[in-house]
This record gives structure tokens, sequence and C-alpha cells, in this order.
């Protein structure tokens, strides 16, 4: 009897190993395996696999080659991709999608391989239509889009022409037709609009030569793109490739013909090279708090918070810039801007960071010894001491500052349980714990609240509150360079913690 069950456990570990080393056997056949799209093979950062049969796809280099976007929340294991009007959010190891609000059952679960997100083909074909072959004689997935499609369209305003670009998945055949009454420049593209976002279906431009952009599926096989102008413009029709795109350019009259060069002005060319950085890089989005008409608080010497921080802003951006990391700012002057445009601007560079930069004060003249610095992430409930207090002051700018609570955290509820919260947290975190030590001020921790220049971010979103202006010592602390620059520094080196603590696996 012992001699059997020690067959049977003998039997089993070898059938184990058996199994290891062809798995491993087969896994390492994968390194050969080319994807190729529309004819053309990509460049991957890990090579495709196929498991009995079923083929995975390395998520970020497929998605965007279609033209599509990816975001990857690691710590819930949570990835979403969005291409033209579809969003479909998966989560590793579930074989379940979510399509624009609806939850479809996969075949096979998204994983990760060699430290990369790897898709299925299946999603792949709930985002766009597709043709798929797997010729293992020649290791090749081959995968066909159907039709090229608009990807997007973008608007170029320059003090002599505008210019609008459409963005291709490949190259096709177009027509032009110059219309009038109202005078406009039509532009036919033999493609498909199905994956063009919703948004960019009408663009407002509204500058000198142009009102707006409009397109529309014209015919089953056509796209109809028409720029309404605010006169009798030249034009000019010419596409690019690497990428494939069509260019409008809109000039005046009196500018010859030949003058305009059918290449990327160098303006352009800036704007794209910065673009494709963009996509390639951690982009970080500084909101300096307040600004114009809107002071921001002020402190027994007169120093106000929207100059002190539009400093420390600008020290920032340029600590951050020397290290290769590309910033914007939500404004490099003493200008107004909305507090509900400063969000939308991270969200529209498609940031990683977005830090709201702000000083502490309490109102009442008998609470002029708070001191120290805090750290707030988005929340629609307040946690922490003083936290209603902070929000309220920096919400006042907002058009929505007059609802009450429960309206309020109905607005910004829908975060709660975003991935980003998760995010937040941790860049909260490090950033609270550099501007202790560097500042040497009281540490006041970390706390949340429904902060409405949070509102709406997918990234990791922070507000700081650098120190109370209320109060005299720290008033006198804000005022120099030095301490400004002791700020800077350790935000800095906060947000690069972050970043090079990120996982990389997409």
């Amino acid at each position: 009897m012992r001699n059997k069950r020690l067959n049977i456990i003998f039997i089993i570990l070898f059938l184990s190993l058996l199994f290891f080393l062809t798995s491993q056997y087969c896994f390492a056949q994968q390194d050969d395996i080319k994807l190729k799209l529309n004819d053309t093979i990509l460049k991957t950062n890990v090579s495709p696999v196929v498991v009995n049969g079923r083929i995975y796809l390395p998520a970020r280099d497929i998605i965007e080659s279609l033209g599509g976007r990816i975001t990857w929340f690691p710590a819930l294991k949570l990835l979403n991709l969005n291409l033209g009007q579809k969003k479909v959010s998966l989560v590793i190891d579930v074989p379940e999608a979510e399509i624009n609000g609806k939850k479809v059952p996969l075949q096979d679960a998204p994983t990760i391989m060699e430290d990369r997100v790897m898709i299925p083909l299946e999603v792949v074909q709930l985002l766009t239509e597709v043709e798929s072959e797997w010729n293992k004689t020649t290791q090749e997935i081959s995968i066909t889009s159907h039709n090229p499609y608009i990807t997007s369209i973008r608007s170029y305003s320059h003090t002599d022409k505008t210019r609008i670009v459409i963005d291709m998945s490949e190259k096709s055949s177009y027509e032009v037709l110059i219309l009038s009454n109202p005078d406009r420049v039509v532009v036919d593209i033999k493609a498909s609009l199905s994956q063009l976002n919703a948004g960019q279906q009408e663009v407002e431009v509204n500058d000198l030569l142009v009102s707006k952009v409009r397109s529309g599926q014209f015919t089953p096989d056509t796209v109809r793109v028409v720029s309404d102008l605010k006169g009798k413009y030249e034009s000019q029709v010419f596409d690019l490739s690497e990428p494939n795109r069509i260019v409008v350019d809109i000039f005046t009259p009196q500018k010859p013909i030949d003058a305009v060069v059918q290449t990327i002005t160098p303006q352009e060319t800036a704007t794209q090279t910065e673009e494709k950085r963009d996509e390639k890089k951690n982009i970080v989005v500084i909101d300096p708090g307040h600004g114009g008409s809107q002071p921001g608080a002020i402190g027994p010497g007169g120093l106000k918070e929207k100059d002190v921080v539009l400093d420390i802003a600008l020290k920032l951006r340029k600590i951050l810039q020397e290290k290769g990391i590309t910033v914007y700012l939500t404004r490099e002057k003493d200008t107004d801007v909305t507090l509900e445009n400063r969000p939308r601007m991270a969200m529209q560079k498609e940031a990683t960071v977005f830090v709201s930069i702000h000083t502490n004060a309490v109102l009442q003249k008998s609470s002029s010894t708070a001191i120290g610095i805090e750290t707030y992430v988005l929340n629609s409930r307040y946690i922490g001491a003083s936290a209603k207090d902070v929000a309220d002051r920096e919400n006042k700018a907002s058009q929505f500052y007059h609802y009450e609570d429960n309206v309020l955290n109905q607005i910004i509820a829908d975060l709660e349980e975003s991935a980003s919260i998760g995010f937040s947290l941790d860049l909260a975190d490090i950033v609270q714990k550099k501007l202790v030590q560097q500042t040497g001020l009281s540490n006041r921790g970390v706390k949340q609240a429904p902060f409405l220049v949070l509102k709406g971010v997918n990234m990791a979103a922070v507000l700081i509150e650098v120190g109370f202006i209320s109060n005299p010592n720290e008033e006198r602390l804000l005022k120099t360079p030095e301490f400004r620059e002791k700020v800077a520094q350790a935000i800095s080196q906060g947000i690069e913690g972050y970043l090079r603590n990120m996982p990389k696996n997409i």
C-alpha cells in the first residue's frame, strides 16, 4: 500500500515537472512571434503570446497603434482602454469587460506577462472591427483593421494662418470642396468616423479665420470634415505621413499661395515633438492657486497667496524640466483661471500628476498661531481636522460654491471609488514628508476633502497648503525666495519619488 502511494506521488511529481518544462519551452518560443498591423510589423516592448491557440497582445503597443489611449491603475489592477467612442474597462485575471458601462463576459482574462499587461485578442475586437490570422509557420500574428478611420481632429491658431490637422489611422484618399454662402472648406475623406471621440466631432476654433470644424459620416465610406470660415480666405490641403494626417491651412488672401510650404511649421513641429514626447514620458501639471482678481488669502503683512504660489510653481517647473519631465502650468502670470478649468487642463494633457499649490490661512484673528503644512486629496467627505474650513475657503472661486454639501458631494461622489484616490494618497504621503523634512515646519498630515480643483481627474492629484500665510512668522518665511526654493525642491522630490516608484508594466 505504501509503495502504491509512493508511485502515485512520483507520477504526480513527474507530470508536474514535465508540464513545467513544456510550458517553459512553449513560452521560450514566444520571443520569435511578430505582430503585424495592416501589413506593418509593430515594434513591441514584449512579444505577443499564443497559449493553446489563444492570442495575447501587449496592451499599450496594440491600443496606441490603433489610435487609442490606455490608462493603467496598478493598485486596482484596472485597465481602461479608449478608442473612438468606445471605452473598455478590464481587471487583471478577471474574464469580464465593461464596454461603455455594459458588462460582457470574456473567454480569456487579461493578464501580466514579463511585467507587461497583456490583453486577449477578443478585447481588441470589442473596441474596433479587425480581422486576425495566426501563422504558425512564419510565427506572425496579422491584424487587419477595416477601413481607415479618423483618430482625432486638432487646430492650431498662428498669427498668419489657422491649421486644421485630421489624424488618420492610415493613409486615405480625399477630395476638397470650396463652398460659399457661408464660406467653408470641405474635405471628403474615404474613412470611418466610428473611432473619433464624440467630443471632437465638432471642434470650436473661434480665432480670426475659422469659427469651428464639423465632421460627420457623409456616406457609409466617406467622412465629411467642414471648416467654417469667417470670410473669404485662401486655403491649401495636403497630406503627411509618419503619422498619417491630412492638413488644412487657412490664411488671408494677401499671403501668396506658393509661400505655404507643405511641411510642418517650426511652432507646430515643436508642438508635435512635445506631444510625442508626452506620450512616452510622465506629464506633470502644476496649478498655482488663485490669480488675477482672486488674490487668495492675504497675510497680516499684506503678502498675497496668489503671488507666493505662482513663484513656487515657476521654480518647481524649472526644477522638473531640468530633470527631463514635461511640465505645464495652469497659469504662468497673474491671470484669472476658473477653478473648473484647472483640472480640465490636466485631463487634456493626459497628465500623470496634478499638483495644486496654495498657502493656508485661518481668518479669525485669535487663531493666527496656526502653523504647519498639510496636503489634501479629493474625497466627498471631510477627513482631518480643519478640512472643511480649508475646502470651503479654496472652493469659493467656483460656480458651485453656493451649493449645499449634499449637492457638492453628488458632484464629486463618483470619484470616491476611483483608482486615482489611491494614487493620490501615495503621492500626498511622499510630498508631505518631503515638505516637512525640507522646510522644518509642523506636520499637519495628509487629509481629504471635496476640493473642486481636484474634481474630475483620473491621475494622482493633490492640493498642498505650504504654510499659514495668516501666521506672521510663516508669512515672513513665505516672503523669502530661499524658503520658496525649499518648498519647490521638496515638492519636486516628492513628485520624482512617486514617478520613480510607479509600476512600469504597461
